[in-house]
């Protein structure tokens, strides 16, 4: 049971675990940016705060 390999308590490796990572901060960042570009578009077709 106690494999040094695996993180606890997702039972990932290490590898695994920073591939995981990885992709979820890739995910998040292009989430962001998507967000952005759509508050932008949303600023310039209906000027708020102005």
């Amino acid at each position: 049971m106690d494999d040094p390999n695996k993180v606890w308590p997702t039972g990932l490796t290490t590898g695994e675990s920073e591939e995981l990572h990885r992709n979820i901060i890739q995910g998040t960042q292009i989430f962001g940016m998507i967000a952005a570009l759509a508050h932008l578009l949303a600023y310039i077709y209906s000027p708020w705060l102005k």
